[in-house]
């Protein structure tokens, strides 16, 4: 599934993360240099409180893809600040 944001905020430190599984396009985990933060809210958000009604995401850079991808935080299996 493709992911988006309705919100993003650029990213300062230099912040490197690994996911668990392949999206689907036959290259693997992502794994890269976050650019962007992100988040979206559910449109259903106040009449379903058993949906969550945001989530974060990481615009990551992974060098084998050829643009950047919207990556959910619970896709995430390892981060670490790059110095």
């Amino acid at each position: 599934m493709e992911h988006h944001a309705d919100f993003a905020v650029a990213l300062t430190q230099h912040l490197v993360v690994t996911t668990s599984a392949d999206p689907g396009d036959g290259h693997g985990p992502i794994e890269g240099h976050v650019i962007s933060l992100g988040w979206w809210i559910q449109p259903d958000a106040d009449d379903n409180p058993h949906h969550e009604p945001a989530g974060t995401l990481y615009l990551v850079v992974d060098e084998r893809r050829p643009r950047p991808m919207w990556v959910r935080q619970a896709h995430l299996t390892s981060v670490r600040l790059a110095r």
